[in-house]
């Protein structure tokens, strides 16, 4: 099963349209299942990158637009060759703070699915939780945290919310939660080390694997001053992008098989955003 996740970066830049067509053929060129988009855009009465890359692809789209007062929105999407069952859209809201982050949640079909998986154990998590969803489904969470520095309270406490939505799809009769994005927060963070169970976790018994740090080759920076829009930023070299999936689950199903940075290279002379993206296989 391969799971891409890429920030877009919006309309951002004075190349955007062209970016789109960079991003397309980039994501085309992977064959996916299933694409985790974080700063789509969409018009109220026009375009929508998400059903823009949806039809390119022949894939289907959850994508919840928030229009601002310009008829813009700024938002998430998961785009997948099976059927989407079911999505909906949460607020990632923090003592009145970060009100336009979100976690979109998709049930999907899973790709390769048969729903023959042997139970994780006598988890009560797991127990509680096991009739959720059918054996043939998945859910995909899709998510981009608060981006400012200082604000690592804030994005713990977005951490914390993902994993409160991931609980009730977490089963052990189950293809594990996988949950990707833009977590603005490097590896060694409080707001990750909750995810990995480096801290006590905010739901027990529900810790994630970090696909990259379990098969990546190197660093892997995906806000990387290598990349031409950020000649003039200021963070540094960053691993902010992650592909994240629950434990415990059935193994083998959820092993990362592979992962690699994509977005590196041009398209037609045009870099498709200022992230890199990441392209992950997991074992089904």
């Amino acid at each position: 099963m391969r799971i891409v996740t890429w920030n877009l970066w919006w309309r951002f830049g004075d190349n955007w349209e062209a970016r789109h067509q960079a991003i397309a053929v980039t994501l085309a060129g992977l064959e996916p299942d299933i694409v985790c988009c974080q700063e789509i855009w969409a018009e109220r009465d026009g375009a929508n990158q998400a059903d823009l890359l949806g039809e390119a692809m022949g894939m289907n789209v959850a994508h919840h637009p928030r229009f601002g007062r310009r008829g813009l929105s700024f938002a998430n999407a998961v785009l997948s060759r099976t059927a989407i069952v079911d999505s909906e859209v949460h607020t990632l809201e923090v003592d009145g703070q970060s009100g336009h982050r979100t976690a979109l949640i998709a049930q999907l079909e899973r790709p390769h699915g048969d729903g023959k998986q042997e139970p994780a154990g006598d988890s009560t998590l797991a127990s509680k939780n096991a009739g959720s969803a059918g054996n043939g489904d998945m859910t995909v969470i899709c998510t981009h945290l608060e981006h400012r520095f200082h604000l690592s309270e804030v994005r713990q406490g977005q951490v914390a919310t993902l994993c409160e939505l991931a609980a009730t799809h977490h089963g052990p009769e189950r293809f594990p939660v996988v949950m990707a994005g833009d977590f603005n927060a490097v590896p060694t963070s409080d707001e990750i080390r909750l995810l990995t169970g480096e801290r006590p976790p905010p739901v027990p018994e529900l810790v994630w694997s970090d696909a990259w740090a379990q098969a990546g080759d190197g660093p892997g920076h995906t806000w990387n001053g290598q990349n031409p829009y950020l000649s003039q930023a200021m963070w540094p070299n960053r691993r902010i992008d992650y592909v994240f999936v629950a434990t415990p689950r059935p193994r083998p199903h959820g092993n990362i098989a592979s992962i690699e940075m994509i977005g590196t290279e041009p398209v037609d002379g045009v870099v498709p955003s200022d992230h890199y993206g990441l392209v992950v296989d997991l074992i089904d």
